[in-house]
């Protein structure tokens, strides 16, 4: 996975940003225009190619007091295979533990249907139903990943692999859930099922793509610390 700072000014705290799949650092750099005075550094992941962060990237955050989580979609899954030092604080968005699977995720079919055609025809539909059209949709194209059909594909085909593979344990747990209702990619029905016992925060009009909703890392934050 690539890992890029967004904010690196030495703080004692860090918030470490889990993208969804197909992303790039554009959403975190959007988030983060809402820091007029942060209080930690801001590091973000995207494009899970690889599964587990490298050696620098886990030396720098051993360097931290606490490490607080902010994770969406796929990347709540490989938010906790990523190989991280303890975390502190963790807050999933709209996606679970089980990314592909019939109660509690995507259905194996569509996931591997959403592979095998991907294109850039596709992908345009894919971020209709992500974002349920309209303003949401425009706000997405705003913060768009600068990245390739292929590379995504490419990207999904190892992710694919890895869950296939049944890859690692969980190195930690979530602290709070944020579920959309309007979720058409992990529908809100299967994410209850998926964090039955967790705490919750509903979004009743929230489609998967959260970011129109909640515009900035301290309101993610905070819906994990009511």
């Amino acid at each position: 996975m690539i890992a890029e700072w967004i904010i690196r000014q030495g703080f004692g705290e860090a918030l470490l940003f889990f993208s969804g799949w197909g992303m790039d650092r554009r959403i975190a750099d959007y988030l983060s225009r809402y820091h007029a005075s942060p209080a930690y550094d801001i590091l973000a992941f995207h494009d899970y190619r690889t599964g587990e962060i490298d050696a620098t990237t886990y030396g720098a955050l051993c360097s931290y007091r606490k490490l607080n989580v902010v994770a969406w979609s796929f990347g709540v899954w490989s938010a906790v295979h990523a190989g991280l030092p303890p975390v502190s604080h963790a807050v999933a968005v709209n996606g679970t533990l089980w990314p592909v699977d019939r109660e509690r995720g995507i259905d194996p079919e569509v996931f591997q249907a959403t592979l095998d055609t991907y294109n850039d025809g596709n992908r345009l539909r894919f971020n209709r139903r992500m974002c349920g059209g309209g303003e949401i949709l425009e706000h997405f194209f705003s913060v768009q990943p600068e990245r390739t059909a292929l590379c995504q594909q490419e990207e999904l085909a190892a992710f694919s692999g890895r869950l296939k593979a049944g890859e690692g344990r969980e190195r930690f747990m979530y602290d709070h859930v944020i579920i959309g209702g309007r979720d058409m990619i992990f529908p809100a029905s299967r994410q209850f099922v998926a964090w039955k016992g967790y705490r919750q925060t509903v979004i009743a009009d929230m489609p998967h793509y959260p970011f129109f909703h909640l515009a900035g890392m301290e309101e993610v934050l905070a819906c994990g610390r009511e």
